[in-house]
């Protein structure tokens, strides 16, 4: 289960929120430690959903998106 109030969620300043009718994903690194890896969180605001992954998938992930493996 995740423990949702220990997460600090942040929303890209990039994001139009509401106004653009898709809502944003959110991302919590306030767990993450660079000595036990610790988690991130990543919330849908619009669901509330919270996705948790460690410190080590979501450098694998951020890696992808920076290498374009994402793209659309």
């Amino acid at each position: 289960m995740v423990e949702k109030n220990r997460y600090m969620f942040k929303v890209s300043t990039l994001c139009n929120g509401e106004d653009s009718g898709c809502g944003c994903v959110e991302v919590a690194v306030n767990l993450a430690d660079a000595e036990t890896g610790g988690t991130i969180g990543l919330r849908d605001s619009k669901t509330g959903i919270t996705s948790v992954f460690t410190r080590h998938e979501w450098e694998g992930f951020i890696r992808g998106v920076k290498a374009g493996e994402f793209d659309i």
